[in-house]
């Protein structure tokens, strides 16, 4: 066994929100089998912190960075950084990104309200190389119907969320604002909505 595998896996915790960073990287800090690493709150610290890192890491996500919503921010993780583990975090409201994060292939889902007992016990599982998703989630996916959304309307209902325009979103996305006004009016229809506001509530409580 080389000295990297006797490593105990170093965890970075990236949140848009440092409080939620500190909150999360507390509970971390007491589990044993890991080592808590640096927080990040945007794409740029948190590339900093896997390029320092090595050995093996676990990142602790939410569900948004303060300039990438979860889609973009798991694409450059399997991208670039295919060695880590991603443990997903979010509230219940938040669950139709759980729903992507799986597609996209986290290791974990962790929700909010139950990360006191859940967080370790997954980090645990990720260490012994497995994933493990809670059979609360798993029941609520399979009883749902297939997701009818494109992922580039995912990333476009995350910028919306955030409170972007479609200039800002067009802009952020290298896509035209006709192009976006396309990709909305056609969200619009899946989601059975005819509004910006009815979108973004639909989409953060995960009913479509």
């Amino acid at each position: 066994m080389t000295e990297t595998d006797k490593t105990p896996p170093d965890v970075i915790v990236a949140d848009r929100q440092l409080i939620v960073c500190q909150g999360l990287g507390s509970l971390v800090a007491q589990i044993p089998e890991v080592r808590l690493g640096p927080f990040a709150t945007d794409m740029a610290s948190l590339r900093k912190a896997l390029s320092e890192r090595p050995g093996p890491v676990i990142v602790v996500l939410g569900v948004r960075l303060a300039d990438a919503d979860l889609a973009r921010a798991l694409d450059m993780l399997r991208r670039d950084y295919a060695r880590a583990m991603v443990v997903v975090v979010a509230e219940e409201s938040e669950f139709a990104f759980i729903r992507s994060a799986i597609k996209a292939g986290a290791h974990g889902i962790c929700m909010m309200d139950q990360i006191l007992t859940n967080l370790p016990r997954i980090l645990g599982h990720l260490i012994e190389g497995h994933s493990i998703l809670p059979i609360e989630v798993l029941k609520r996916l399979s009883g749902e119907q297939t997701d009818a959304l494109t992922r580039r309307e995912h990333e476009i209902l995350g910028l919306l969320v955030d409170g972007l325009t479609n200039f800002q979103i067009s802009a952020r996305l290298g896509l035209s604002e006709n192009t976006i006004k396309y990709y909305l009016k056609a969200i619009y229809q899946k989601l059975d909505v005819n509004s910006r506001g009815g979108a973004i509530a639909k989409y953060v409580a995960g009913t479509y």
